[in-house]
């Protein structure tokens, strides 16, 4: 009996997987609310790459959660925002090397020059 009950108890424990997904979600979710925050800015370099990141972030969220409603995602606090940004520009950056990965393997080889 207590076999059963040790495994009832380790299948209902979070799994570090789940809890690192759960983390890069709220990660997710909050650096959208700053890249759109940003979007609205005066000027218009900052306002251009917070629409663009906060797409990027719209759409990691999207393939994670379909049903993450934009209107609900709170606001950074203002004290939060320097560090949030280096975290979001540090997810964004690790986005990107995971694209040439991709697009370094789908590349053809090389072929001798003749």
């Amino acid at each position: 009996m207590e076999s059963v009950l040790i495994a009832v108890v380790l299948a209902a424990a979070p799994t570090p997987a789940l809890v690192a997904d759960a983390a890069t979600a709220q990660l997710d979710q909050r650096c959208f609310a700053l890249m759109a925050q940003l979007a609205e800015d005066d000027d218009p370099r900052v306002r251009s790459l917070g629409r663009v990141a906060a797409q990027y972030f719209l759409g990691r969220i999207d393939a994670a959660s379909p049903g993450f409603d934009p209107a609900e995602a709170a606001a950074p606090e203002p004290g939060d925002q320097e560090a949030l940004l280096r975290r979001c520009g540090d997810a964004m950056q690790a986005g990107g090397r995971d694209f040439r990965t991709i697009g370094q393997a789908l590349a053809p080889a090389s072929r001798p020059a003749v």
